[in-house]
């Protein structure tokens, strides 16, 4: 596969040793060049993060998909309003290693901020604005995740992965791409809500809820 960028989607196949993963759809995040594979995070329930030769992979057509709004039933036709995400990504995998990750971006550039992906359809993205406590730090966070209103944004910009929403939302800013698993994602979305407050906002740039957070070392 030539000319690939992370963020593409691509679809494995041609793979003997792991050939359950044949016709397995998934984003490239970054490639190894000791090893020269590409790092794919696969799409499915688990959200697998493999290691595949160039040879294995061949583009995909990215999803494209009719949301049914909730409140009035209206078929949205999606619109191109954003462009994919390429900038490399490091992947992250256990809760405490994952919020560790989070806060050594800040701790790094003292700026920006960071973006934290799930699959395609899920992430949380933290613009940082300061330092708090002993190692903490405090900003303001959107993100998106199985709730129908968030995932209508998603559509409605016709986005190939939610983690566009989080760099339109730090646009500008110096930023930190992390891929996780869903496991990983929600329990630190979950940890993540808990410090944050919502005060009826909505950020323009991404057209997510708008929440002011503090985390805590």
């Amino acid at each position: 596969m030539e000319n690939a960028k992370p963020g593409q989607a691509v679809e494995l196949h041609g793979l003997q040793g792991a050939a359950h993963l044949n016709g397995t759809r998934g984003h490239l995040v970054r490639f190894l060049r000791d090893e020269q594979r590409w790092v794919v995070s696969c799409e499915g329930d688990d959200y697998k993060v493999v290691n595949v030769k160039p040879a294995n992979l061949k583009r995909a057509e990215p999803k494209k998909e009719y949301f049914v709004h909730p409140v009035t039933g209206q078929i949205m036709v999606p619109r191109t309003t954003s462009a994919p995400v390429t900038d490399t990504s490091i992947v992250s995998e256990g809760i405490a290693n994952l919020h560790a990750t989070v806060l050594g971006a800040f701790h790094n550039q003292r700026k920006g901020g960071v973006v934290v992906s799930c699959g395609d359809d899920y992430m949380l993205a933290i613009e940082f604005d300061g330092p708090h406590g002993n190692g903490g730090v405090y900003g303001e966070m959107v993100f998106a995740d199985k709730c129908t209103s968030a995932q209508a944004v998603v559509r409605k910009r016709n986005c190939q992965r939610a983690t566009e929403l989080g760099r339109n939302f730090l646009a500008g800013e110096t930023i930190q791409y992390i891929d996780t698993t869903e496991i990983d994602f929600f329990s630190l979305l979950s940890k993540y809500k808990m410090q944050a407050k919502w005060e009826g906002l909505i950020d323009l740039k991404s057209g997510l809820r708008l929440y002011t957070v503090t985390i805590a070392r």
